[in-house]
Protein backbone atom coordinates (compact mmCIF):
# COMPACT_ATOMS: atom_id res chain seq x y z
CA UNK A 1 0.00 0.00 0.00
CA UNK A 2 1.23 3.74 -0.75
CA UNK A 3 0.15 6.78 -1.52
CA UNK A 4 1.30 9.38 -3.38
CA UNK A 5 0.51 12.80 -2.47
CA UNK A 6 -0.59 15.94 -4.89
CA UNK A 7 2.32 16.71 -7.09
CA UNK A 8 1.31 20.42 -5.76
CA UNK A 9 -0.04 22.83 -3.10
CA UNK A 10 -3.48 22.64 -3.79
CA UNK A 11 -5.65 24.37 -1.47
CA UNK A 12 -8.49 22.93 -0.85
CA UNK A 13 -11.63 25.03 1.20
CA UNK A 14 -13.24 22.19 3.49
CA UNK A 15 -17.36 21.86 3.79
CA UNK A 16 -17.02 20.26 7.27
CA UNK A 17 -15.74 20.97 10.54
CA UNK A 18 -12.53 20.17 11.73
CA UNK A 19 -14.29 18.38 14.90
CA UNK A 20 -15.74 15.34 13.18
CA UNK A 21 -15.16 12.27 14.89
CA UNK A 22 -12.43 10.37 13.46
CA UNK A 23 -14.00 8.44 11.02
CA UNK A 24 -16.23 11.03 9.09
CA UNK A 25 -12.71 13.13 9.43
CA UNK A 26 -11.29 10.87 7.01
CA UNK A 27 -14.14 10.06 4.78
CA UNK A 28 -14.14 13.73 3.93
CA UNK A 29 -10.55 14.38 3.64
CA UNK A 30 -10.26 11.33 1.61
CA UNK A 31 -13.16 13.18 -0.85
CA UNK A 32 -10.95 16.37 -0.78
CA UNK A 33 -7.86 14.37 -1.89
CA UNK A 34 -10.04 12.78 -4.79
CA UNK A 35 -10.07 16.27 -6.02
CA UNK A 36 -6.11 16.41 -6.71
CA UNK A 37 -4.16 14.20 -8.77
CA UNK A 38 -3.70 12.00 -5.73
CA UNK A 39 -2.92 8.38 -6.03
CA UNK A 40 -3.33 5.30 -3.85
CA UNK A 41 -1.94 2.20 -5.00
CA UNK A 42 -2.17 -1.66 -3.42
CA UNK A 43 -0.27 -4.64 -5.03
CA UNK A 44 0.25 -7.75 -3.90
CA UNK A 45 -0.80 -11.10 -3.90
CA UNK A 46 -0.55 -11.72 -7.81
CA UNK A 47 -2.32 -8.42 -8.68
CA UNK A 48 -1.03 -4.87 -9.58
CA UNK A 49 -2.39 -2.42 -9.04
CA UNK A 50 -5.49 -3.60 -7.13
CA UNK A 51 -8.74 -1.80 -8.32
CA UNK A 52 -8.70 0.91 -5.48
CA UNK A 53 -9.93 4.60 -5.11
CA UNK A 54 -9.19 7.34 -2.93
CA UNK A 55 -12.52 8.33 -2.05
CA UNK A 56 -13.24 5.34 -0.83
CA UNK A 57 -11.13 2.58 -0.42
CA UNK A 58 -8.40 5.06 0.68
CA UNK A 59 -11.28 6.35 3.31
CA UNK A 60 -11.84 2.76 5.05
CA UNK A 61 -8.35 1.69 5.40
CA UNK A 62 -7.41 4.83 6.79
CA UNK A 63 -10.13 4.47 9.14
CA UNK A 64 -8.07 1.02 10.28
CA UNK A 65 -4.76 2.62 10.02
CA UNK A 66 -4.09 3.19 13.00
CA UNK A 67 -5.63 0.58 15.25
CA UNK A 68 -3.52 -1.81 12.55
CA UNK A 69 -0.58 0.28 13.20
CA UNK A 70 -0.79 -0.14 17.27
CA UNK A 71 -1.68 -3.56 17.10
CA UNK A 72 1.80 -4.58 14.78
CA UNK A 73 3.57 -2.08 17.50
CA UNK A 74 2.68 -4.26 20.20
CA UNK A 75 3.42 -7.53 18.46
CA UNK A 76 -0.32 -8.42 17.82
CA UNK A 77 -2.36 -9.70 15.07
CA UNK A 78 -3.74 -6.64 12.81
CA UNK A 79 -5.91 -6.45 9.90
CA UNK A 80 -7.39 -4.00 6.76
CA UNK A 81 -10.65 -4.74 5.46
CA UNK A 82 -11.31 -3.33 1.79
CA UNK A 83 -15.25 -3.96 2.17
CA UNK A 84 -15.75 -1.84 -0.69
CA UNK A 85 -17.99 -3.35 -3.23
CA UNK A 86 -15.86 -5.06 -6.26
CA UNK A 87 -12.57 -5.29 -4.31
CA UNK A 88 -13.77 -7.13 -0.89
CA UNK A 89 -10.23 -8.65 0.66
CA UNK A 90 -9.48 -8.81 3.94
CA UNK A 91 -5.62 -8.45 4.63
CA UNK A 92 -4.56 -10.24 8.09
CA UNK A 93 -1.02 -9.18 9.32
CA UNK A 94 0.40 -12.48 11.97
CA UNK A 95 3.73 -12.07 13.90
CA UNK A 96 5.64 -14.68 14.22
CA UNK A 97 9.43 -14.87 15.05
CA UNK A 98 10.14 -11.35 14.10
CA UNK A 99 8.22 -11.88 10.80
CA UNK A 100 4.79 -11.18 9.58
CA UNK A 101 2.82 -13.36 7.64
CA UNK A 102 -0.26 -11.37 5.48
CA UNK A 103 -2.28 -13.29 4.51
CA UNK A 104 -5.08 -11.95 1.85
CA UNK A 105 -8.59 -13.69 1.62
CA UNK A 106 -11.23 -12.22 -0.74
CA UNK A 107 -15.23 -12.69 -1.17
CA UNK A 108 -14.85 -12.09 -5.41
CA UNK A 109 -14.25 -14.14 -7.75
CA UNK A 110 -10.17 -13.28 -8.03
CA UNK A 111 -7.91 -15.72 -5.99
CA UNK A 112 -5.31 -14.39 -4.30
CA UNK A 113 -1.70 -15.76 -5.95
CA UNK A 114 0.12 -16.05 -3.27
CA UNK A 115 -2.43 -16.46 -0.96
CA UNK A 116 0.24 -15.15 1.70
CA UNK A 117 3.37 -13.07 2.09
CA UNK A 118 6.16 -12.67 4.39
CA UNK A 119 8.26 -9.76 5.35
CA UNK A 120 9.88 -8.66 8.31
CA UNK A 121 7.90 -7.27 11.53
CA UNK A 122 10.52 -3.82 10.83
CA UNK A 123 8.96 -3.81 6.84
CA UNK A 124 5.12 -4.61 7.59
CA UNK A 125 5.70 -1.61 10.55
CA UNK A 126 7.46 0.71 8.10
CA UNK A 127 4.90 0.08 5.28
CA UNK A 128 2.05 1.46 7.61
CA UNK A 129 3.70 4.25 9.23
CA UNK A 130 5.04 5.15 5.62
CA UNK A 131 1.25 5.01 4.37
CA UNK A 132 0.61 7.12 7.19
CA UNK A 133 3.01 9.89 6.74
CA UNK A 134 2.32 10.31 3.27
CA UNK A 135 -1.26 10.75 4.19
CA UNK A 136 -0.22 13.52 6.24
CA UNK A 137 2.12 15.15 3.47
CA UNK A 138 -1.02 15.05 1.02
CA UNK A 139 -2.65 16.51 4.08
CA UNK A 140 -0.33 19.48 4.59
CA UNK A 141 -0.56 20.06 -0.05
CA UNK A 142 -4.63 20.17 -0.36
CA UNK A 143 -5.97 21.46 3.32
CA UNK A 144 -3.01 21.97 6.19
CA UNK A 145 -5.76 22.73 8.83
CA UNK A 146 -6.77 19.38 8.78
CA UNK A 147 -2.68 18.05 8.44
CA UNK A 148 -2.78 20.32 12.48
CA UNK A 149 -5.72 17.53 13.76
CA UNK A 150 -4.92 14.42 15.74
CA UNK A 151 -3.28 12.22 14.79
CA UNK A 152 -3.21 13.45 11.77
CA UNK A 153 -0.52 15.77 13.18
CA UNK A 154 1.34 13.14 14.89
CA UNK A 155 2.12 10.91 11.47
Amino acid sequence: MSLNPPSRETPLTPDFELDEDYESLVMDTCQLLAETDCRFHVAGFGQDPWPVDLSYDLSSVMEQLPEAMASLGDGKPARIDFYGQGVERLVTFAPHDGQVVITCTTETGWTPDPGTETVSSEEARAMLAALAHDFRRALDLVCPDIAAVQPFAHW
